[in-house]
């Protein structure tokens, strides 16, 4: 399995923040994060370059809420500046080994593919296998973002990625919500555990980790009418 370095390089470029920049705001542009960060826009994008080069970036303080669509649901949330430009910055550099890896039925957060490409994927293989798809069974994953184990994800990151300074950067932010407490799920009171719904990158964490089942169902069970979506990446911007 190829394992990729020189990442570090790659994210901390001005290039690469103005880019992440311009894609974190889309359809947001009235947003209050947004036009703070627009008055000093240069000098704060040039020292997010700074601070992830030097290692010194820390992901800022979540506030919390509630929504309620259609279970209740805890939303973490993060400023614009700097925590979601440095979101995108990253997966401007890891989006496609991360997409790489996943099989073709997995259609949460990955470009091209989505709820409705996944809908018209099954009935396809509803019409053509009539006689083999006469039974579903629809597995759900208890409170899933909230569960993942930061070692774990830890592990499969580094399948993938051996850049040392990348890591630590990648670290922190799985680590960010150690210090944060939501009395109303036990999951969410243990440190090491769980990605928050709402952050960009716990989409792209999540789908990661779950890889390796599908890659379980497909290849090695020979699941082949297997199909996962993961509807929470809808509150994730």
């Amino acid at each position: 399995m190829k394992r990729y370095s020189g990442l570090h390089d790659k994210l901390c470029t001005i290039e690469n923040i103005e880019v992440a920049d311009d894609n974190a705001r889309k359809n947001k542009n009235k947003k209050y994060g947004i036009n703070k960060h627009d008055k000093n826009r240069q000098y704060e994008n040039e020292d997010l370059v700074y601070k992830l080069f030097n290692l010194k970036y820390k992901t800022s303080k979540y506030s919390l809420y509630k929504i309620y669509e259609p279970k209740e649901r805890i939303i973490y949330r993060l400023p614009y500046y700097p925590d979601r430009i440095a979101h995108h910055a990253i997966m401007n550099v890891v989006k496609y080994i991360w997409t790489k890896s996943f099989i073709h039925n997995t259609y949460s957060c990955i470009e091209g593919r989505g709820i409705h490409l996944c809908a018209n994927n099954l009935k396809r293989d509803l019409r053509k296998y009539p006689n083999k798809t006469k039974y579903c069974l629809k597995l759900d994953i208890r409170k899933f973002y909230p569960s993942i184990p930061h070692n774990g994800l830890k592990k499969c990151i580094r399948k993938k990625i051996k850049d040392k300074d990348f890591l630590m950067i990648l670290d922190e932010i799985i680590d960010s919500t150690d210090n944060v407490r939501d009395v109303s799920s036990k999951l969410t009171n243990k440190i090491g555990i769980g990605v928050p719904i709402g952050n960009y990158l716990s989409q792209y964490f999540a789908n990661l980790y779950l890889s390796e089942l599908d890659h379980l169902c497909k290849e090695e069970l020979k699941c082949k009418f297997y199909y996962r979506y993961a509807d929470d990446n809808s509150y994730s911007k």
